[in-house]
């Protein structure tokens, strides 16, 4: 089928989806005019003026496919993930499966932005001591729109596990993250990104924001190590005439303070409060307003008493099915009214100095996070942006290229598009409803029930429990002593033997110190022996630096059940000293 018939095909869908949306109250009221635009290039971007500094985060990664990596291997850039979205019938955004290394199609988002009070871009950006993935977007793309320099623009330094150093999957090493390629990426990001004018900047330093900050921290053998990095770090920027850097720290570890961040930030809270009755579960689906609810118990939790200023973050959605297909978390029933809910309710936890709020995300396709227009809600989520945090009250147009130019930007063509054209028109449900299935009590009477397995920590030995990521055990006067040494501390047994399906309550008597929220637990049953992020489930603690006693219950189903092998309880951060007095399992009531 010819590439034209199909995109016009599905921008007439987009057109009338767009308007019925506005017309049967989809979007909110004092909505935009959609318009198609005629002119041979994007339109100039009217900004809107905020009370409130509005970024978002941007994924850098819709221009990926076949011959576009910048190695002699094949890299990450190679794997074009709009033929995973295409294999699903939504999302559909409306510039179609665009190449985002376009400075055109740049243009369409700077100008969408800039117009609904988005006023910067946070991009995503992937280094690992002098190699890179992802860079197009930005360099090609952005960086050469006409209207770039009207948006600002920032980098988040992505350090996590990629496909570094020709492997499929490969975490960064220790020496990735000390002073030498430190520096190193200073220089780069000064040479190419600090030094334009539409760098953003907070008191007057360039801003950079870490996914990881705790494993720089670790690498450099803690916050005075990593503060020697950093002072290397902003001496490479004075030699080129660059103020220091502002470090934004993706969350409140330990150490970052001292270490020399100025600010902390987040990405995605994107679960359930412990009171809710949903729980944030793999292949099932929550309510959009339970997420609202948790986002603001975060915020309230993080500004109660913070370790620096807070950059609030604010959630789009969550849906990523196109990457992690029937294991994918999902959030059901997402409107822009909902949206612009949870942008209200972010105004009483805008930091007053900073006056910076960032939404996750402006195009994460892949993962259902977008404010990025689309085919079933237009504007509608930059609409709610707009009336939050500008002065965008009334009807304003809102202009779409035509579908000739949605059909020069697609990275997909001829039958792929066809294909993605039929399956945009079958059924899409949400998952089911994860009604919880994990019960807590605290400080309650203990069953009267057998105890099948019990850990009473009597003698001297730690009865068969093993450390990892923190001290190693000891046990004195009855109680198993230890403390967190680096990230992901775990307290691991294994042999456990006792059948999930005879199991009424897991208990354990713990003392844990202030800012010890919850603990994960991990398990392995005989048939499902690997550990995996589908096989845990949290509780609530109190980290008040008192005893307390919990009793956990999970009713048997799935791969909870059958005959238990280990179990793992994922508890504290660094410097956390943990104190377990017992744990036992015990046996249904009958």
């Amino acid at each position: 089928m010819a590439m034209m018939p199909v995109i016009e095909r599905m921008w007439r869908t987009c057109w009338t989806v767009t308007v019925l949306s506005l017309s049967a109250g989809r979007c909110p009221v004092q909505g935009a005019e959609v318009k198609v635009w005629n002119g041979d290039y994007v339109p100039p971007p009217r900004p809107l003026k905020t009370e409130v500094t509005v970024g978002a985060y941007v994924f850098p990664g819709w221009y990926r496919d076949e011959g576009k990596g910048d190695y002699p291997y094949k890299t990450h850039d190679e794997d074009s993930e709009w033929r995973q979205v295409a294999k699903c019938p939504k999302p559909r955004p409306l510039l179609g499966f665009y190449e985002d290394s376009l400075p055109e199609v740049n243009d369409w988002h700077i100008k969408w932005a800039l117009e609904h009070g988005v006023s910067f871009f946070c991009f995503d950006w992937y280094w690992n001591a002098g190699e890179h993935r992802l860079l197009r977007t930005l360099e090609r793309g952005f960086l050469k729109a006409k209207y770039c320099d009207q948006m600002k623009f920032c980098i988040h330094w992505c350090n996590h596990g990629l496909d570094w150093r020709n492997k499929k999957w490969n975490r960064p090493l220790d020496e990735d993250f000390r002073t030498k390629a430190l520096v190193e990426m200073s220089e780069y990001l000064a040479d190419n990104y600090f030094k334009l004018p539409n760098y953003l900047r907070l008191e007057g330093r360039p801003v950079l924001v870490v996914w990881d900050a705790k494993s720089l921290i670790q690498a450099n053998g803690g916050a005075a190590g990593f503060a020697a990095a950093l002072d290397a770090m902003n001496k490479a920027l004075r030699d080129r005439g660059i103020p220091t850097l502002y470090l934004l720290a993706m969350s409140n570890s330990q150490g970052i303070r001292a270490g020399g961040f100025a600010a902390t930030t987040g990405y995605g809270y994107y679960g359930t409060d412990y009171d809710s009755k949903y729980e944030w579960r793999a292949g099932r689906s929550v309510p959009y307003d339970e997420v609202v609810k948790h986002y603001e118990s975060v915020w309230r939790g993080i500004t109660a008493d913070p370790v620096l200023p807070y950059v609030v973050a604010i959630g789009s959605n969550w849906d990523s099915r196109p990457r992690a297909g029937d294991n994918a978390a999902v959030i059901s029933g997402k409107t822009p009214a909902k949206f612009e809910t949870m942008c209200r309710n972010s105004l009483k936890y805008v930091d007053k100095g900073l006056n910076l709020a960032i939404i996750e995300a402006w195009n994460e396709w892949g993962e259902g996070s977008f404010i990025e227009p689309d085919k079933e809600f237009g504007f509608g989520f930059l609409d709610a942006v707009r009336r939050v945090f500008g002065d965008g009250t009334g009807n304003h147009p809102d202009y779409v290229p035509t579908p000739e130019k949605i059909a020069s930007f697609s990275v997909l063509k001829g039958d792929e598009l066809a294909k993605a054209s039929e399956v945009e028109k079958q059924p899409y449900l949400d998952p089911p409803l994860s009604l919880r299935t994990v019960e807590w009590k605290i400080d309650e009477p203990l069953p009267d029930t057998k105890v099948l397995r019990g850990w009473e920590f009597d003698g001297a030995s730690s009865e068969g429990w093993m450390p990892y990521h923190i001290e190693p055990l000891a046990v004195r006067d009855g109680v198993l002593l230890t403390a967190v040494t680096t990230e992901d501390p775990q307290l691991i047994v294994d042999n456990v033997g006792v059948t999930l399906d005879d199991m009424g309550c897991l208990a354990l008597r713990l003392r844990v110190p202030d800012g010890v929220s919850s603990c994960e637990l991990f398990w392995t049953t005989a048939a499902e022996p690997t550990m995996s992020a589908d096989k845990a489930f949290r509780f609530p603690l109190k980290g008040e630096g008192q005893w307390h006693t919990y009793q956990v219950a999970k009713a048997a189903e799935g791969k909870w059940s059958g005959a238990l092998k280990v179990l793992r309880l994922d508890l504290g951060g660094p410097g956390d000293k943990l104190e377990v007095d017992w744990i036992r399992l015990y046996g249904k009531q009958r």
